[in-house]
């Protein structure tokens, strides 16, 4: 290669360069404090997070119009059921057989930035924990949530359930391990309608304990009662949802999730449970005592994957080593 080719080379990878660290470098949040809303975009996704209760009905963090660009496929459930509600919200907080709240109709504190939106819900008197998630979009296609819980006084078997619901011809899949007793294997599987399960939603548990803390009574209290279907137990902590290739891929840390939980597919003009299409993270299930705060990360990837088993894998990996560093206990004063 001559002196000049070799020059037009470098310059055409500097420019490559340049391009592509100028979009990953862009914010990719814009937060209106008038119509209380996050506009995200990056290079593979877009959407809006409304915090405005009354355009969204009660509803404190509300996703929609989200859409995975490279096919303009509308993700959230816009046209469906559930379009109230949206994408991604924190649902039920629970303890050993009973009910808190939702935190989805409680107005947390707002603190928008470039890159996403901290919400934090201050303790109340029925709810004596401090939860703050702080959200953060990534390039090219990633939607990072990190938790942190402060109890103020002891609660046994706590749980924030995370939901996500979305828009209709999407069908939802799970990770179960092959044989529910011995080494995991891991095989995807589609929850489908069965006579014996319809009405009841389709849970998958970590291990024992996890099928107990789900059967205990808990959710059969408060607004919204319902009853799961409790199978196999998980391989991986993810539930996804997919369309004409197109993932929706929610996971979280094996430490801190308990059970999985996913709507079946079925009829969908007249079955409740299959019109969610839905995907769920049972988080923590474990006792917490006041002073000693939680953490932990959930992730949601969108993305052109066809429902490929190793390319969930993959993706599920690379949020283990992203994790791997950041502390899951912290300790503080609840008298202060």
């Amino acid at each position: 290669m001559n002196h000049s080719k070799t020059i037009s080379v470098k310059l055409a990878l500097l420019l490559i360069y340049l391009v592509s660290s100028n979009c990953y470098g862009e914010p990719t949040c814009t937060w209106s404090p008038e119509k209380k809303e996050l506009t995200f975009s990056l290079t593979e996704i877009s959407g809006i997070i409304s915090c405005d209760m009354a355009k969204t009905k009660g509803i404190s963090h509300h996703s929609n119009t989200v859409i995975y660009k490279p096919t303009n496929t509308l993700v959230s459930p816009d046209n469906a059921m559930m379009k109230h509600i949206g994408m991604l919200n924190f649902y039920r907080v629970l303890i050993e057989g009973g009910y808190l709240t939702e935190l989805r109709v409680e107005e947390p504190l707002l603190e928008p930035s470039d890159n996403g939106i901290t919400m934090t819900w201050m303790p109340t008197t029925r709810r004596q924990a401090k939860i703050v998630v702080k959200w953060t979009f990534k390039q090219p296609n990633l939607i990072d949530m990190d938790m942190s819980v402060e109890t103020l006084t002891n609660y046994p078997a706590f749980e924030i359930l995370l939901a996500s619901y979305h828009a209709e011809g999407f069908e939802t899949g799970v990770y179960l391990a092959k044989k529910e007793f011995g080494p995991i294997e891991s095989e995807q599987v589609r929850p489908t309608y069965a006579p014996m399960i319809q009405g009841l939603y389709p849970f998958f548990p970590r291990d024992e304990a996890g099928a107990n803390t789900l059967t205990d009574g808990r959710h059969q209290k408060g607004r919204w009662y319902w009853r799961m279907a409790i199978g196999r137990r998980y391989a991986l902590p993810l539930s996804f949802i997919s369309k004409d290739g197109v993932d929706a891929i929610l996971m979280g840390r094996p430490e801190d999730v308990y059970a999985v939980g996913a709507s079946y597919e079925g009829n969908n003009t007249k079955d409740n449970v299959a019109k969610h299409r839905c995907v769920y993270l049972s988080l923590f299930g474990q006792d917490f005592k006041a002073g000693e705060g939680r953490n932990t990360q959930m992730r949601m990837v969108i993305g052109k994957y066809d429902s490929n088993p190793e390319k969930h894998k993959e993706l599920y990996q690379a949020f283990l080593k992203d994790q791997e560093t950041k502390p899951r206990t912290f300790y503080t004063n609840p008298d202060k």
